[in-house]
Order: structure tokens, then C-alpha cells, then sequence
């Protein structure tokens, strides 16, 4: 999560959904290896402040932006409640950006040994 200059909602954030969404960024793989996460709102590149913004003000998802030599990624989550019940561990409805705009969109579910996997339904 940004520590500056961020929406009402953005901070209003539960830790919960922002640290799974760490983790299934960190334990997926989802960035390459060296990549570090951009703590600075001010930091993250206009078009993708744009969209954490509008994710965060009108879905109240948390947003988790990542950089590694030119490319930078945003990572918008939360946590589906119905899909949890469901399938007994969290799961996270996710959509990643990057400065061009989506890249993708979909379910991941945290295994009880931790490791992160997408939904195939």
C-alpha cells in the first residue's frame, strides 16, 4: 500500500486484502525476480495512479504497485467473500495494469501450504 497522498479509501484499506495481495504477488511470481514495490504514492507512474485511484474510490480495492528496471505493474485486489466460503481459503479477484493498460484479470486461491494458484472456474 502507498504511504502518501492517497484517496480517503485507499487508506481505508483492510490489512487482510493488502497483505494477500503482497504475498500472491510475491509468491506467484507475478513480478521478475528484483522487482521492488513502489511505497510512494508520487512515485508510481501518472496513468496507473490514475487507475488506483478510480479502483480504490469506486470498488474500495487495494492496490499494490511494483517496478523493475523499466517496467512497472499495478496489482488491484480484493478479497471475493463468496468464492472463500466456497472454496474454504481465501481467494483474491485481482486485475493487473501497466502503463499501457490491463494486462489481466482473474481469481487466485492461497493453498494451505501458502502456495498461490489461479482459479480455473
Amino acid at each position: 500500500m502507498f504511504e502518501t497522498a492517497q484517496p480517503r479509501k485507499l487508506q481505508q484499506q483492510p490489512a487482510h486484502a493488502e497483505r494477500l495481495l503482497h504475498a500472491l504477488v510475491v509468491r506467484a511470481n507475478l513480478v521478475p525476480e528484483g522487482a521492488h514495490q513502489i511505497h510512494n504514492f508520487a512515485s508510481v507512474p501518472k496513468e496507473l495512479r490514475i487507475i488506483a485511484r478510480l479502483a480504490a474510490s469506486t470498488n474500495g480495492h487495494a492496490c499494490s504497485c511494483w517496478t523493475h528496471e523499466h517496467r512497472t505493474w499495478l496489482f488491484t485486489g480484493e478479497l471475493s467473500l463468496p468464492q472463500s466460503r466456497a472454496r474454504g481459503v481465501p481467494v483474491l479477484l485481482i486485475d493487473v495494469y501497466d502503463e499501457e493498460g490491463p494486462k489481466d484479470s482473474g481469481l487466485w486461491m492461497i493453498a494451505r501450504d501458502g502456495k498461490w494458484s489461479r482459479c480455473d472456474d
